[in-house]
């Protein structure tokens, strides 16, 4: 296990839950999620941006190195502009890297960018029946929490980040976010 920690700030419980089944498949070696790797969820964006500079301040104050991922839902905000924003939270100068990741626009584009992982947990949701629909071909544009509560009613934020997250094909998902979340973890671990 490297001599280093890493803390991911994540907006809400359901990103935690979606990362505590992802990190395990995509985390490089001496890396342990729990061991040197932890999720740290808030309550919301507000909560996250107002941990931000504090957290950083704490970290590049600690003997063991500190590395931090902050991971946020782009909504409806313009993506450049919000990991702007995010970058001005961090104290000037501060020795800890940090990787800025935006979720486009939300947690289930990355559902909808595979659509065969959604059908593993809601068996009455068939994925050929959806996967070339125009709307889902580039999921980030998507709204996608609405989308899925109407082709799936028992549709719950919770549930899905808890088990669709067990099926992810971490190699084939139409969501650009995706990917760019997962090379870049790699990247910044590396």
């Amino acid at each position: 296990m490297k001599n280093e920690i890493v803390e991911i700030l994540v907006e809400e419980p359901s990103m935690r839950n979606f990362l505590n089944e992802l990190l395990p498949k995509i985390l490089p070696e001496g890396y342990i999620l729990n061991g040197n790797c932890f999720i740290r969820a808030h309550q919301g964006k507000h909560d996250l941006q107002k941990s931000i500079p504090r957290k950083v301040i704490a970290f590049q104050h600690q003997s063991t190195p500190y590395k931090v991922i902050i991971v946020q839902d782009q909504d409806s905000n313009d993506c450049k502009v919000l990991k702007s924003h995010l970058q001005s939270l961090i104290v000037d100068n501060s020795p800890v890297p940090v990787l800025i990741r935006i979720v486009c626009r939300e947690l289930e584009s990355w559902y909808i960018g595979d659509m065969k992982a959604i059908s593993m947990v809601y068996s009455g949701f068939k994925a050929e029946r959806y996967i070339n629909w125009a709307k889902f071909r580039i999921p980030d544009n998507c709204n996608a929490s609405d989308e899925l509560r109407k082709l799936i009613p028992t549709f719950q934020k919770g549930y899905a980040s808890k088990e669709i997250s067990r099926y992810i094909d971490i190699d084939n998902n139409k969501s650009e976010s995706f990917n760019q979340f997962v090379s870049g973890i790699k990247r910044f671990l590396s």
